[in-house]
């Protein structure tokens, strides 16, 4: 029987599948099967899966209290960037929304 994964082995697992699902999405851009509004949602729902990753693991750095408070700032400060990351792609497939609208009107 195998040990169970630890916390930290789960979110780098997870934080691979969505760098792994990134570039499979930037590359069916790229051969023209999206979209530009839809490579941008992609990306923002991706990077909000990147912060809730970092989150769980903020978690648990914050209940082990043998883990240095640096590495628990470094934790808090990758899931704001994911955070800020999902924010702008949203925003930006809103802006190429606007965009394609306004060239049809």
């Amino acid at each position: 029987m195998s040990a169970r994964p630890t916390s930290a082995e789960l979110v780098h697992d997870g934080l691979r599948r969505c760098a792994a699902a990134r570039r499979q999405v930037s590359a069916r851009y790229d051969r023209g099967a999206l979209t530009a509004t839809e490579w941008a949602d992609f990306l923002a729902a991706l990077h909000a899966r990147d912060a809730r990753w970092w989150s769980v693991l903020a978690r648990t750095t914050i209940a082990d209290h043998t883990i240095p408070l640096v590495y628990v700032a470094a934790v808090f400060d990758a899931e704001a960037a994911a955070l800020r990351a999902a924010a702008d792609w949203a925003c930006t497939a809103r802006e190429y929304t606007r965009n394609a609208a306004a060239r049809v009107a």
